[in-house]
């Protein structure tokens, strides 16, 4: 008698178990989808035209950004970005963002312009490889480097500022679609509301101690929004702090992204201390006018470079 009683106890255990494992684990992938990866991401960003970004901070204009894909011999994929600030927002951005940059008795007069440039390479399977970051404050002569390598689910990375150098090591989870904190994305094809995955996000303006952080995205549902002179109906994806690192709020987002339901990602948002950073997609003229204007600027760098080693010299 109490053998069977043990087999049903074991059977129900055995059956709950699985019951949790189809709901928590099977279903919601059927039913909602994949989310997006790099393989996804890159499919739909090959053969895009650079995509330029009017970019604002709580409302007012700052700057640009272009995104660019290409692709490389050995079926290696390349995303470049370049977001430049014509005037930085020192009030909104101190101590926290140019604590190791602009020290207070250093700020020169007039304006000060910053460059942060992020390039990633996603190999022929679909995986980030490696990336480099790289901040500029002109008329400084101040640069962040931050490059990095991933296996697996190990991330090696070396900051140098100033001199100095910092390595670290990180894990983080497998198939998380690892982020720039300054650079736009241009495509999120296939997501629909429901879906969840994990975005590391990293950025030569953190702190060397604390250079990465972890958020969570999730497809909470969709939202009109006004582009390019219409209504755009879009899929809204939302970002917050993963709650495993301790690191902020998980109720308060971090960040948010208006998505077409084709993928095209139309306007996004980040959290910059009390401030929000937003990026508005340029129309394809727009971006053609945006890049012959970056192109020009990129021309005149190697100048600007020259005579700042000769300076310190």
């Amino acid at each position: 008698m109490y053998s069977h009683w043990s087999n049903a106890a074991v059977v129900i255990l055995w059956l709950s178990a699985m019951s949790w494992l189809l709901v928590e684990k099977v279903l919601p992938p059927l039913l909602v989808g994949e989310p997006p990866s790099y393989r996804t991401i890159v499919e739909a960003q090959r053969g895009e035209p650079p995509v330029g970004w009017k970019m604002s901070f709580d409302g007012r204009r700052v700057g640009w950004a272009l995104s660019t894909t290409t692709a490389l011999p050995e079926d290696i994929t390349e995303v470049h970005s370049w977001v430049h600030f014509d005037q930085l927002p020192l009030e909104d951005l101190t101590p926290g963002w140019l604590r190791t940059l602009v020290r207070p008795a250093e700020q020169p007069a007039g304006r000060l312009e910053m460059d942060a440039k992020n390039t990633t390479w996603i190999d022929p399977l679909g995986h980030l490889s490696s990336f480099k970051s790289e901040v500029r404050v002109t008329p400084l002569d101040d640069v962040i480097r931050m490059q990095g390598t991933i296996e697996g689910s190990q991330l090696k990375f070396e900051i140098r500022t100033g001199g100095l150098s910092y390595e670290m090591e990180a894990q983080i989870p497998q198939n998380a679609l690892l982020s720039d904190a300054l650079s736009p994305r241009t495509q999120l094809p296939g997501i629909r509301p429901g879906q969840r995955w994990t975005v590391p996000v990293y950025s030569p303006l953190r702190p060397p101690s604390h250079p990465l952080e972890i958020l969570q995205a999730e497809v909470t549902g969709t939202e009109p929004i006004v582009w390019n002179g219409g209504t755009v109906q879009t899929l809204l994806v939302v970002y917050r702090s993963d709650p495993g690192y301790g690191l902020g709020s998980q109720e308060r987002p971090r960040g948010k992204l208006w998505v077409r339901r084709d993928g095209t990602v139309l306007k996004q948002q980040a959290k910059i201390f009390n401030s929000t950073m937003t990026f508005v997609r340029l129309s394809p003229d727009e971006s053609a006018e945006l890049e012959r204007k970056a192109a020009e600027l990129e021309r005149k760098g190697p100048l600007l470079e020259r005579l700042s080693e000769r300076k310190r010299d």
